[in-house]
């Protein structure tokens, strides 16, 4: 009776430890502006006083004042090499990079943004949907849509544009808080084609973002 009491408690032991084994994913989250996010667990992080260093330190005037309202920002990518100044242009990475900024809105943004303002944010989307020439080629939207969070609502735009004869797939969640006071931006981009090749594990990303607001 012992040995079988023995055996039973070492395969529940065995169970609850397999049961109990790490995360394959990363969890990064503001809980002071309700903000959560899900990524692989192998994929390199930038931290916030990593990004607000550099931004600071590159920015113009306007820039910098803009700044000053980011409470938290981090960027993720699956190049363990990658580098802050790869988060703050455009061109094309060819790795899956995730960006994520929380930041106040000015009075006159509180009173003015509007869903095009929304996805503006990074990329003039309204001018270029128009036909506006602004030298960026191959501009084409390929999914739009309304976003309601439980702390926020906006828009989600996917969208496609080429640098230097590269094309680039960018999907953007642009929210602002209930109050009008919070600006909420989740990019993920990378070029076309690395973005066709790891499309799964993009839209899991994408799909794990939450915001419930700042309590």
């Amino acid at each position: 009776m012992r040995s079988v009491r023995a055996l039973g408690l070492s395969l529940t032991l065995t169970l609850l430890l397999t049961g109990c084994g790490e995360s394959s994913k990363l969890y990064p989250a503001s809980k002071a502006d309700g903000v959560f996010f899900s990524v692989p667990k192998n994929w390199t992080g930038l931290s916030t006083a990593a990004l607000n260093k550099y931004e600071k330190s590159s920015s113009d005037d306007e820039t910098d004042s803009r700044q000053s309202l980011v409470r938290w920002q981090v960027a993720y990518s699956t190049d363990p090499k990658v580098k802050v100044s790869q988060v703050f242009t455009l061109k094309p990475p060819t790795s899956p990079l995730v960006f994520v900024r929380v930041r106040d809105l000015t009075g006159p943004e509180a009173n003015d943004f509007s869903y095009n303002s929304l996805r503006d944010v990074i990329t003039p989307i309204t001018q270029l949907a128009e036909g506006v020439d602004l030298g960026v080629p191959d501009f084409k939207i390929l999914e739009d849509g309304e976003v309601v969070e439980k702390g926020a609502r906006g828009v989600q735009t996917i969208y496609s544009f080429s640098i230097d004869g590269v094309e680039q797939t960018l999907n953007q969640t642009s929210l602002m808080s209930n109050d009008r006071s919070t600006l909420y931006i989740f990019m993920v981009r990378c070029a076309t084609t690395c973005y066709t090749k790891n499309k799964k594990v993009i839209e899991e990303i994408v799909k794990s973002y939450t915001v419930q607001g700042a309590k």
